[in-house]
């Protein structure tokens, strides 16, 4: 009897024994294996936990609160569908819009485009005139539209403007390069700007012999190269707060024609400047100078109507004219000049001189008391731009007006 219960207390102790060895070896690998699941679960929470952390603060930085997400989702948008639509102008109540000229190939560059805006007045654009505004350094097209107010002068007489601008791109502060009058960059911009005037007056019908060109200090720069290299497009150029022309071949050139005007005879830099493969007929020219200009000395003015009226009057020689206003003279015994005190004692005074041919101003010059750097009767709340001075853009109007290109 004691061997068997001896006997089976050892089998029963045998097969507990092997019972829990295999219970030891069924709970180890499920352990074994379930530990590092809850570590990666544990991780994933943690990572997951990182990211919306991450997320509702990039919400809360950009859209202001994560409620705030739908809507103003939907506020950019609308944004981004205002963005698309022209840009208004405080001005006018005509049509402004802004758009891409494609260009030919060239070397320069430009890489085929320009920008540009456009203001149309109310009605059909067909037949009416169209002037070029060039904006100066640091400006833009909108920049020298709102300051010159000349979108307003287009709703009264009837003319549509152009605005092209320069890009950061080619020009970190945004000036046309007249200061570099060569292929690759000036002649290119002119050649450009000549070719918009043309494209613009096909596709809205305008009057081919009436397209005019005027600019502020830079802006003036180019106009006057442009109307010297392209006289076939322009029937008159305008020229505020400019620089003499031909002179600077760089920009630290530039700023010293500007502080100080040129040493050099000033009729052979505007030759040197003039197409030698097309006739020069001549060009109408209004120059607009302040007289407390202290980035643009005043003494340009009288250098660049001396160039005006070599040009005009290429045969003329003998007798010197005094140029009122700038102490600057010119040779030659071929225009008339008549010099008037214009609004005497107030801030709009200013003394214009006309040289003229047939009883008609080919060139004038406005020296305005009191006026700087800075477009003469602008708006004042921005850069470059005078309260003081009678309006610029009434005078350059008037005087394009007398003129236009022969047939």
């Amino acid at each position: 009897m004691a061997r068997k219960l001896g006997s089976l207390f050892f089998t029963v102790a045998k097969n507990m024994a092997r019972l829990q060895r295999q219970a030891l070896k069924t709970v180890k690998p499920v352990t074994t294996r379930r530990a590092p699941v809850k570590r990666v679960k544990k991780a994933a929470a943690r990572k997951a936990t990182v990211k919306r952390g991450a997320a509702a603060s990039q919400v809360k930085w950009v859209f202001g609160s994560p409620a705030a997400k739908t809507s103003t989702a939907r506020s950019s948008t609308a944004k981004a569908a205002a963005a698309s639509r022209p840009e208004p102008v405080s001005v006018g109540k005509g049509t402004w819009g802004s758009y891409i000229h494609k260009t030919a190939p060239t070397r320069s560059e430009l890489l085929g485009r320009l920008t540009y805006s456009l203001y149309r007045p109310p009605g059909s654009s067909a037949g009416m005139p169209l002037v070029v505004m060039l904006h100066g350094c640091q400006q833009t097209a909108l920049d020298i539209a709102r300051g010159s107010r000349m979108n307003l002068l287009a709703d009264k007489h009837g003319f549509v403007v152009a605005y092209p601008q320069q890009v950061k791109r080619l020009q970190a502060m945004r000036c046309w390069r007249w200061f570099q009058p060569d292929a690759h960059n000036g002649l290119a911009e002119a050649a450009v700007i000549a070719e918009l005037a043309l494209a613009l007056v096909a596709r809205y019908k305008l009057d081919r012999q009436r397209v005019y060109i005027a600019g502020l200090s830079a802006g003036a720069g180019m106009a006057g190269l442009a109307a010297l290299r392209h006289p076939e497009v322009f029937a008159a150029v305008g020229m505020h707060s400019a620089a003499v022309l031909g002179d600077a071949l760089n920009a630290n050139a530039g700023l010293h024609v500007m502080r100080r005007a040129s040493r050099s005879d000033v009729a052979e830099l505007a030759d040197g400047l003039i197409d030698p493969d097309k006739p020069f007929p001549g060009m109408p020219a209004i120059i607009v100078h302040g007289d407390r200009d202290h980035v643009v000395a005043p003494a340009n003015a009288g250098q660049l109507a001396r160039q005006w009226l070599h040009l005009n009057w290429p045969s003329s020689a003998g007798a010197a004219h005094t140029i009122p206003g700038v102490g600057s003279r010119h040779r030659g015994g071929g225009p008339t000049a008549k010099s008037t005190i214009l609004a005497p004692g107030t801030d709009r005074q200013y003394e214009r001189t006309d040289y003229r041919r047939n009883g008609k101003p080919l060139v004038r010059v406005c020296m305005v008391r009191k006026v700087g750097h800075a477009w003469s009767g602008g708006d004042p709340k921005l850069k470059f731009n005078s309260a003081d001075g009678p309006k610029a853009s009434t005078l350059i109007w008037q005087f394009f007006q007398m003129h236009q290109r022969a047939t």
